[in-house]
């Protein structure tokens, strides 16, 4: 490397600063900050003791916090894999020439860039007990009415997760579309010219090579789910009884109502170990079923 080109690569170095000094203010330095909390019994207005590993300790042992993630699995399950699911038909759809699809990507992706408060204010309103739309329309359709969609503790995760999957629908689908596009339509001609019909050009060719998306499309999501609180917050407020708190409505709840900040620290690293080790171990079960093409 010339003496120019070691110029050029240290003036544009100047460049990444700016980004740099954003990353380690509001990431590096409050990571460590919370990793060093977790060691600590700190509340509101006391001064830190240093605890070690009990509270982690203690946090194991701690009901709330396993019905916390169970919770928060059964909802990234759902979102993931029925919302991924569900985004994946329509993108197949519009892919294969559904009219007027570019009105149809451009509804669809709308809810994602609304703000998650004012959408969740609507669908507040939409589960209301016989005051509400889908209430009123079932009503009309003789299905019943009066349902707690929110109030139930058997309804308010399953509604918090169809508030989830459709706001998320447009971002899924667009990703699987580029997918799709990345196909050679000229594999799906010949197979037709060849009688396979189209469930069959589905497993054997589009899936195979859409596989590096779904990937995408599933780490993305599970991380995602796994941070999900805005919704949680204007809908159900981890009620009722507990249903809908998640690991991050749980970290929120004692950081913040009960000014237990050491003991909210040792949640937060714990929830970012199982992020970290779910993302790894997605790639690792991955790597056999993954078609990159060649």
């Amino acid at each position: 490397m010339t003496r120019q080109d070691q110029s050029i690569s240290s003036y544009g170095f100047w460049y990444l600063v700016p980004s740099l000094m954003v990353l380690i203010v509001f990431w590096i330095v409050p990571l460590f900050f919370v990793g060093g909390y977790s060691f600590f019994h700190f509340m509101y207005g006391m001064h830190p003791r240093f605890v070690g590993f009990n509270q982690y300790h203690q946090l194991l042992e701690t009901q709330s916090f396993w019905q916390a993630l169970r919770v928060t699995l059964f909802f990234t399950l759902g979102v993931v894999v029925v919302g991924g699911a569900i985004s994946l038909l329509f993108a197949v759809l519009l892919y294969r020439g559904m009219r007027a699809s570019g009105l149809f990507r451009a509804l669809f992706f709308l809810p994602y860039v609304m703000p998650v408060v004012a959408t969740s204010t609507v669908w507040l309103w939409m589960y209301q007990p016989r005051v509400g739309l889908i209430d009123h329309v079932l009503g009309v359709l003789g299905l019943g009415s009066g349902i707690g969609w929110v109030n139930d503790p058997t309804l308010a995760l399953v509604s918090l997760i169809i508030y989830t999957i459709w706001f998320s629908f447009g971002f899924t689908m667009l990703l699987f579309l580029a997918g799709l596009t990345n196909i050679p339509r000229d594999l799906l001609e010949a197979a037709s010219v060849d009688g396979a019909s189209s469930w069959r050009q589905f497993w054997h060719i589009i899936w195979p090579l859409l596989s590096p998306t779904t990937l995408f499309v599933i780490v993305i999501n599970t991380i995602n789910a796994f941070q999900t609180f805005t919704q949680i917050f204007a809908l159900t407020r981890g009620g009722p009884l507990n249903g809908t708190t998640t690991l991050t409505y749980l970290i929120y709840e004692t950081a913040f109502n009960y000014f237990h900040f050491g003991e909210a620290s040792a949640q937060a690293v714990i929830f970012f170990v199982m992020i970290l080790g779910l993302t790894g171990l997605q790639f690792w079960v991955s790597r056999r079923s993954i078609y990159y093409g060649g």
